[in-house]
C-alpha cells in the first residue's frame, strides 16, 4: 500500500511539471513584460481579428528594441475627395525599449483598408504600406536625426496592391497587383479579380525585386527589379533569390519537390507522402518546411527539408489548425510558427468565430532537426498573425498576451475584472555547437544568387497563353513597372518590367499555388526525360476541370 501511494505521488508530481502554465526548469526566462494600455491600446473587436484584419503587431527592431503597432479608437477627420469604398482607421506605432518598456518615439498612421501594412526588411528596417504606396522605416537610425518614424518613399503602384511577400532572408520582395474596378462603396476596397466587362485570363501581376543592403538605415537599401509575370489569381510562391520550389504530383498521395534555379538548372529533391497539396515555405536559404495531410485536411503534418534532397524531420499535429504564420531567424537556423487551433473542421477560406477557436499557439523551432525550443499561447487570437516575433539572432521571442486583472472596489466604483494586454519577451536558449555547425552547413548548401531574371525562370514551367489571348493580354494588361521609385537603381537594374523583353515576361501566366494558367487546363512543370516524374494538375485525383468529382 505504501509503494502504491509513492507511485501515485510521483505520477501527480510529474503531471504537475507538465501542466500548462506551470514553470519548468527549462522554460525560457521572461526578460520583460510591457503593458500596452499606457501606450493607448484598447481591446480590439474579436470579429475583426478573426476575419484577418491586421490590427496588432510586434516586431524586433534589434535585440533591445521593439516596434509595436495597434488600431486606435478615435474620431477621424473627414478627408475631401476620400474614395467611398475606403475603410479608414487610425493605427498607433511605438518604438519601445527592452526591458524597461520605455516608449522612445511614437506616431499615428491613417490607413485606408484593413490589410497588412507592415513587413520586416531586416537590419532594423520595415516596409510600410499606405494604399498602393510603399515606404521604408528605419526607426533607430532616424531617431538620431529627430524623427524615428520618417517615411522614405520606395515605390508606388498605379494598380491595386493585393499581396506582398518578403522572403525569410529579407532579400526578395514580391508584389502582386491587379486592375482597379468600380465596386459598390465599401465592397472589397474596389478590388476584384474578375471584371465581367473586361475579362482577363491573368488579372494579377507579380513584380519581383531583389533587396540588398550596404548597412543599416533606409538609404543603404538597394532595390533591383527582377521582372514581372501575370497570374490568374493571387499566389504564394516558395522562392529564394536563387530559385523556386516546384511541387509536382508523383502519384496517389505522393508529391515530388524540385528546386528550379533561376538560371535554368533543375535540382530534384525529396519525395513526400501527403494526401493534400503541400504548402511549402522557405525558412532559410537552403531549408524549407511543408504542411501536408494524413488522410484528411484536419490531420496535418509539418516536415522539414533541405536542398540536398533530404527530409530532415516530420511532426504530426494531433489537433485541427488554420491560419499558419511565420517569423524567421535564418542566421540562427530558427523560425517561429504561429497557428490557430480550432475545435471543429474548418475551411481555411471560411468565417472564423470565437466559438470555433481553442487557442493560438506559437512554437519556436530549430529548422535542421525540428526541435521545439519553446511554445506559448498568444492572446488575443489574431488570424493575420504578427502578434509574435522572433529576433534576428533567434535568441528572443516576443508575444502579445492578455491577462485578467482584478480591480478592487473603491468609493466610486464597484470591483471589476478586465483583460490587460502586454508584450512579453522571452530569452531563448543559446545555440549549441551542433546548432552553429548546422547553420554553417545550411549557408554553404544554398545555391548562389546569379542575378537571373525571375519572371523568365517561372516562364519555363508555365504554359504559354494562346495567340488570341496573349495578344489581348499584351495590349491591354501587360506588366507595368511601379510609377515611381525612391532611387534610380530600381529602373536601372536588370531592366524594368516594361523593358525590351516585355513580350518574354508576358508569354506565360500562372495560376493557383504557383501553377500556370491557360484558357483550358491548368498544369505545372515539364517532366525531365527519363525521370518518371509526372506532370501535375491542381485538381484532385477524383476532380475534373469543371470542378465536380468523377465519383
Amino acid at each position: 500500500m505504501k509503494s502504491a501511494v509513492i507511485r501515485v505521488t510521483v505520477m501527480l508530481a510529474a503531471w504537475a511539471m507538465l501542466a500548462p502554465g506551470v514553470a519548468r526548469a527549462r522554460d525560457p526566462e521572461q526578460v520583460a513584460r510591457i503593458p500596452l494600455g499606457p501606450m493607448g491600446y484598447q481591446s480590439l473587436l474579436p470579429e475583426f481579428l478573426l476575419a484577418g484584419s491586421s490590427m496588432l503587431t510586434v516586431h524586433f527592431v534589434d535585440q533591445d528594441h521593439l516596434l509595436i503597432t495597434f488600431g486606435l479608437r478615435q474620431l477621424m477627420e473627414r478627408l475631401p475627395n476620400d474614395p467611398p469604398d475606403d475603410d479608414d482607421r487610425m493605427v498607433g506605432a511605438a518604438l519601445v525599449q527592452i526591458p524597461s518598456g520605455k516608449v522612445l518615439a511614437h506616431t499615428q498612421w491613417r490607413m485606408h483598408d484593413r490589410g497588412q501594412y507592415l513587413w520586416e526588411l531586416g537590419q532594423g528596417r520595415f516596409l510600410l504600406r499606405e494604399r498602393e504606396q510603399l515606404m521604408v522605416l528605419a526607426p533607430m537610425q532616424d531617431m538620431g536625426v529627430g524623427d524615428a518614424f520618417r517615411e522614405h518613399p520606395l515605390m508606388r503602384f498605379d494598380r491595386v496592391l493585393v499581396a506582398l511577400q518578403v522572403s525569410s532572408d529579407k532579400d526578395l520582395l514580391t508584389v502582386q497587383t491587379t486592375n482597379r474596378t468600380s465596386n459598390t462603396p465599401g465592397v472589397a476596397n474596389g478590388v476584384t479579380l474578375v471584371d465581367p466587362a473586361h475579362p482577363d485570363p491573368a488579372p494579377v501581376q507579380l513584380n519581383f525585386f531583389r533587396l540588398s543592403s550596404t548597412g543599416a538605415g533606409a538609404d543603404n537599401l538597394a532595390v533591383a527589379s527582377a521582372g514581372a509575370i501575370r497570374a490568374r489569381m493571387v499566389v504564394e510562391l516558395p522562392m529564394t533569390t536563387a530559385g523556386f520550389l516546384d511541387e509536382i504530383e508523383g502519384g496517389k498521395d505522393r508529391w515530388l519537390f524540385n528546386f528550379n534555379e533561376h538560371t535554368g538548372k533543375v535540382d530534384e529533391l525529396a519525395e513526400w507522402d501527403t494526401t493534400c497539396f503541400p504548402q511549402s515555405t522557405f525558412v532559410g536559404p537552403s531549408e524549407f518546411v511543408a504542411i501536408g495531410c494524413r488522410g484528411s485536411v484536419e490531420k496535418q503534418s509539418l516536415a522539414g527539408f533541405n536542398l540536398k534532397g533530404e527530409e530532415m524531420w516530420q511532426q504530426n499535429f494531433m489537433d485541427t489548425q488554420t491560419a499558419l504564420t511565420y517569423s524567421f531567424a535564418p542566421a540562427a537556423g530558427r523560425f517561429a510558427l504561429g497557428r490557430i487551433v480550432v475545435n471543429i473542421p474548418f475551411d481555411p477560406g471560411g468565417t472564423l468565430t470565437e466559438s470555433m477557436v481553442s487557442q493560438q499557439e506559437v512554437r519556436v523551432m530549430q529548422s535542421y532537426n525540428g526541435k521545439v525550443l519553446y511554445r506559448i499561447d498568444c492572446t488575443p487570437v489574431e488570424r493575420a498573425g504578427q502578434n509574435f516575433a522572433l529576433s534576428a539572432d533567434g535568441l528572443r521571442l516576443a508575444v502579445v498576451r492578455e491577462t485578467l486583472v482584478h480591480h478592487a472596489a473603491t468609493k466610486d466604483y464597484d470591483e471589476y475584472t478586465e483583460r490587460e494586454a502586454a508584450v512579453e519577451v522571452y530569452a531563448l536558449p543559446p545555440l549549441t555547437v551542433q546548432d552553429k555547425a548546422a547553420v554553417k552547413q545550411s549557408e554553404a548548401m544554398a545555391p548562389k544568387d546569379a542575378g537571373a531574371r525571375i519572371d523568365l525562370s517561372l516562364g519555363r514551367v508555365s504554359t504559354p497563353l494562346t495567340t488570341d489571348t496573349a495578344s489581348t493580354t499584351f495590349s491591354s494588361s501587360a506588366p507595368t513597372a511601379p510609377s515611381s521609385a525612391a532611387t534610380a537603381g530600381i529602373a536601372a537594374s536588370t531592366g524594368s518590367a516594361t523593358g525590351a523583353d516585355s513580350s518574354a515576361q508576358t508569354a506565360a501566366t500562372m495560376g493557383e499555388q504557383g501553377a500556370p494558367v491557360t484558357t483550358g487546363a491548368v498544369v505545372l512543370g515539364d517532366p525531365e526525360p527519363g525521370t518518371g516524374r509526372t506532370r501535375p494538375t491542381l485538381y484532385g485525383p477524383d476532380e475534373t476541370p469543371g470542378g465536380s468529382s468523377s465519383k
